[in-house]
């Protein structure tokens, strides 16, 4: 309440746009997850049909980028929309299993199951860890270096344990397992 006029200020309210701060450790995971799941959607693009390749280079482009920009950030880029962003994705896989089930020839695009789920995995991971960080709203404490540098390093191995698995199973991986170069 304001002393001066008795009345009850609003608070201001927060815009899509208007940044949050995270902390390094939770930054480290979230750029991690984004970064296999955009690799993931960037291996799929040369096997999908052209209107599916450009949706998943615009996919793994925006999520390489908001990797790299939430790893370099305090205050990543459009965090409050994160947890929708993060889903899309995810919407887009089911309306194609949708639309393939119910299309006359019941035909569905078939895209690898394995890399296509380990990519939604990664999404919903950055999508429920973006959730819980806006609803808890505290604001971010310093945190040791050593913290991020360990937070960073078991996300990576996290990651990588899903991913690069993942990654051999999509055209990308298994024509690069079988090309043979000889020196």
């Amino acid at each position: 309440m304001s002393r001066m006029t008795g009345t009850l200020r609003a608070a201001p309210a927060a815009s899509a746009a208007s940044a949050v701060a995270v902390g390094p450790a939770v930054r480290a995971f979230l750029a991690v997850a984004a970064l296999g799941a955009g690799l993931l959607h960037a291996a799929l693009a040369p096997s999908a049909p052209p209107v599916l390749l450009a949706a998943f280079l615009t996919l793994s482009l925006a999520e390489l980028g908001w990797a790299a920009g939430t790893l370099a950030r305090d205050r990543p880029f459009v965090f409050r929309i994160v947890p929708a962003l993060a889903l899309l994705p995810l919407g887009l896989w089911a309306a194609l299993a949708v639309a393939g089930a119910t299309a006359s020839g019941g035909t569905a695009i078939a895209l690898p199951p394995v890399p296509m789920g380990v990519a939604s995995l990664l999404d919903v991971a950055v999508a429920a860890t973006a959730a819980v960080v806006l609803r808890r709203g505290r604001p971010v404490h310093d945190q040791s270096g050593l913290r991020f540098f360990v937070s960073l390093v078991v996300s990576a191995c996290a990651v990588c344990a899903v991913t690069i698995p993942a990654l051999a199973q999509t055209e990308a991986g298994l024509t690069a397992v079988t090309v043979h170069h000889h020196h």
